[in-house]
């Protein structure tokens, strides 16, 4: 980098600015979930590029052993420990390994706040800490990732006077929602109000998927893009010597790692019937073969596993970080993905950490993403999840070896760091020119403290902090009337 620039990529021969980002992403590590590891991944490469990022995440997500100047944990009333056991919330252990039984939180709670609780929790929080950084210095661009989707609320508040800003989905806020449909319909009124309102207030629409990304620009007019997640090389070498579960060289090991079932419907009893079925009809075949979880599970699951008494064809071994998980993912002979049924956006993030594992892929999916990309990359083959004659099939291949035989990845480039980084810096070029261009509308007194001249920061800054400790009242009180205007 030199001046503020930095070179645009290897070999493409392109100076760019160098650009001052803010990211919300309420998931950050040492929290294992997906959502952390895509801004996780995404920051360190367009860091390496070149970029400032600051990214601003929740307290309850816990901390990492080293200090990271660059990432701001703020208050979240989530994470205080009578709120957080009530809420049913695990603390993260410092070796970042989810809980082994997991129990979701109480729907009496979940069901009452529009867009989801965080609205609550940490969104005052996280919007006092960004005013206070925008008076502090300038920023080129502002990333709001979610879900949860409170967090994309936080570029509308920012005011007009705020930078550009795009709005990262990584699932649909209404298009093939994770949450169920609203107890009542002035909930559900509002919450499309809301979605509708905050995304077209963004310079850009990312969708971590092809269709999230074209229902936005579809049914809401927004400037819309894909940029997928994706394995993070510099993990490699961690892989290395990574202590993990040993797998038995006798069998055909079929690795899954994550949860097994799902809030879209994903359902983990058609795999574990064509398992029956294939332990019946081929004994010989079955008594080859093991699959290997390696995730939590909730008290149903461990329940259906008991009930069903596979022997040893099944093995839980419980619970791993990211690195262990990768790692054991390259032991594997064929490695499984199980995705619900009719969710056509559906590609859940362990696959990508399958694609970079070189190894098969047995994907449980039809008519969604996961499947597309599957059979695009040539890295496996993909069967309708509910399809127990051909999950049985499928597995006999496993054992048989057609599997591995048939395995010939292609274009894996665009699912492994720092390709996305690259499509994302691209976007975020194309959003900062859209505001240049934009016009401003006058601003509120407390958002156009946002941008003053350098003498006048520390003033605004103080102004900015006693006016905020009141934030989630001016939220309700100015805000949300705005949406409705």
């Amino acid at each position: 980098m030199k001046d503020g620039w930095h070179c645009a990529g290897p070999g493409q021969g392109e100076w760019m600015l160098a650009r001052r980002l803010l990211v919300f992403s309420y998931y950050f590590p040492p929290d294992p979930s997906i959502g952390g590891a895509r801004w996780a991944a995404m920051s360190e490469w367009l860091r390496r590029a070149g970029h400032e990022v600051t990214v601003i995440t929740s307290r309850s997500n816990g901390s990492p052993d080293g200090v990271e100047p660059w990432v701001l944990r703020t208050f979240d009333v989530g994470a205080v420990g009578s709120v957080r056991r009530l809420l049913r919330r695990s603390h993260t252990p410092p070796s970042a390994v989810p809980a082994t039984v997991h129990r979701p939180a109480p729907r009496w709670f979940t069901d009452v706040v529009v867009p989801d609780e965080c609205l609550l929790t940490w969104v005052p929080a996280a919007l006092a800490r960004a005013r206070r950084l925008l008076c502090e210095r300038e920023i080129d661009c502002v990333i709001t990732s979610g879900p949860p989707h409170s967090t994309h609320l936080l570029g509308l508040l920012l005011g007009n006077r705020r930078p550009a800003w795009i709005a990262d989905l990584r699932d649909g806020w209404r298009f093939e929602a994770l949450h169920p449909s609203w107890p009542t319909s002035a909930q559900d009124r509002l919450d499309a109000l809301l979605e509708r309102r905050t995304l077209r207030s963004a310079e850009a629409v990312v969708g971590v998927t092809p269709p999230i990304a074209e229902d936005a620009g579809a049914r809401l007019g927004v400037l819309s893009a894909h940029v997928p997640n994706g394995w993070d090389p510099a993990l490699d070498a961690e892989l290395i010597g990574a202590a993990r579960p040993t797998l038995d060289g006798n069998r055909v090991n079929v690795v899954y790692t994550g949860t097994l079932s799902g809030p879209r419907g994903r359902d983990p009893r058609p795999l574990f019937a064509a398992m029956r079925r294939l332990a019946a009809e081929r004994p010989a075949v079955a008594s080859r073969l093991r699959v290997v979880l390696a995730g939590r599970l909730n008290t149903d699951e461990q329940r259906l596993l008991a009930r069903l008494d596979l022997g040893d064809t099944v093995e839980h071994v419980g619970s791993l970080s990211r690195v262990a998980a990768a790692a054991l993912q390259r032991d594997a002979d064929v490695l499984l993905l199980l995705s619900a049924p009719g969710h056509t956006s559906e590609a859940t993030g362990k696959l990508f950490d399958y694609l970079a594992a070189g190894r098969p892929i047995l994907a449980l999916a039809q008519g969604n993403v996961a499947a597309r990309t599957v059979r695009e990359t040539g890295t496996g083959v993909a069967v309708a999840a509910d399809d127990v004659d051909g999950i049985a099939r499928a597995l006999q291949e496993a054992v048989d070896g057609t599997l591995a035989s048939a395995y010939a990845p292609r274009g894996l480039e665009r699912y492994i760091y720092p390709g996305p980084a690259e499509e994302f810096a691209e976007l975020i070029e194309r959003a900062i020119t859209q505001r240049t261009h934009e016009p401003h509308r006058p601003a509120s007194s407390l958002t156009a403290r946002l941008r003053v001249c350098p003498k006048t920061r520390q003033i605004a800054s103080q102004r900015v902090w006693r006016a905020d400790r009141g934030v989630f009242g001016r939220f309700l009180s100015t805000e949300v009337r705005n949406i409705y205007v």
